[in-house]
């Protein structure tokens, strides 16, 4: 008797087990629905930004459009929850499925998450599907709010103004968050005399501007060179120059100097460009003046090498 209730109860283990896994999973599926937080009526956004998961209001009864800027390259979600997608280019067509029993048909309710991959970004959603009519959601990377941004920081200044503004954002490291900031460092050996490296390109979409920072070192057995706005003007370094600034002019034995070379991106070309010198920071501790005819002594004649000899230096 004994060993009869002792192979029953090894026999039920397995299924017990089995049980108690399924209930602990169903547990966690509920606990996670019921974390989802579903927007108040009227709040569901149609222009979604790729930062955090986003709650969508979609149509449960006909076919929905997810639209992205670039090409969509995959749409994931839960193969249980019964949507159908088809991806063309740059929209992604949603549908959810719809049952019919005896004459009445029901039409999902259960969130569903979604993940875009649109163009680089992934942007995550969560589908609320609801009795309204097909919906249209846009995916965005938040640069049209960038632009608006970027034009109201810089409403009603004149352009000089505008430059001055920028490299002194950029030195300072008070960057706004509409700024554009990439991070790639390149060394040019362009100067027999300095080393050139780009640290990051700062882009202000919508002004039309674009900041490159450089650092400066002296190379060789150099002691001392004196630097001038000018000699930083080659195609090599910038496009569409509007403006030079130094940190120094003077470098010496042990010193680094950064460089901001402002230029003109493709989205304002045609723009005027400044008038007089180009702006400079002989006193990086104080406000940055722009350099006026005759208040410096125009520094040395640079001694510059062709652009060719950048190859022949990194051999």
């Amino acid at each position: 008797m004994r060993k009869t209730i002792a192979l029953l109860i090894a026999l039920l283990v397995p299924t017990l087990a089995h049980a108690l896994e399924q209930g602990a999973i169903q547990k966690q599926k509920t606990a996670i629905d019921q974390a989802i937080e579903k927007p108040v009526e009227g709040e569901f956004p149609t222009v979604v930004l790729p930062e955090s998961s986003t709650g969508i209001r979609l149509s449960s009864s006909d076919i929905n459009r997810i639209s992205c800027p670039g090409d969509i390259r995959e749409v994931l979600t839960s193969t249980e929850k019964g949507i159908t997608i088809k991806i063309t280019g740059k929209d992604a067509f949603v549908k959810f499925k719809v049952t019919k029993k005896g004459d009445k048909f029901f039409y999902s309710s259960t969130p569903t998450e979604l993940y875009v991959v649109c163009g680089e970004k992934v942007f995550s959603l969560v589908a609320f599907p609801q009795r309204v009519p097909s919906q249209t959601i846009r995916l965005t990377s938040g640069q049209e709010k960038k632009i608006k941004e970027n034009l109201s920081l810089y409403a009603g200044l004149p352009f000089e103004k505008k430059v001055l503004k920028a490299i002194r954002e950029v030195y300072t490291e008070n960057i706004p968050d509409s700024y554009t900031i990439s991070k790639k460092e390149k060394r040019f050996f362009t100067f027999r005399e300095i080393l050139l490296t780009l640290k990051r390109t700062v882009d202000i979409e919508g002004e039309g501007l674009r900041i490159k920072e450089y650092e400066v070192s002296l190379r060789g057995e150099t002691p001392e060179f004196k630097m001038n706005e000018k000699m930083f003007l080659r195609t090599a370094l910038v496009d569409n120059p509007i403006a030079v600034s130094l940190e120094r002019h003077v470098l010496r034995t042990g010193d680094s100097s950064r460089v901001f070379v402002v230029e003109q991106r493709a989205e304002k070309q045609g723009g005027r460009r400044l008038t007089g010198d180009l702006p400079v920071m002989d006193q990086p501790r104080q406000s940055l003046p722009a350099n006026k005819s005759g208040n410096q002594k125009e520094p040395t004649e640079n001694r510059t090498e062709p652009d060719v000899q950048e190859a022949d230096d990194e051999k």
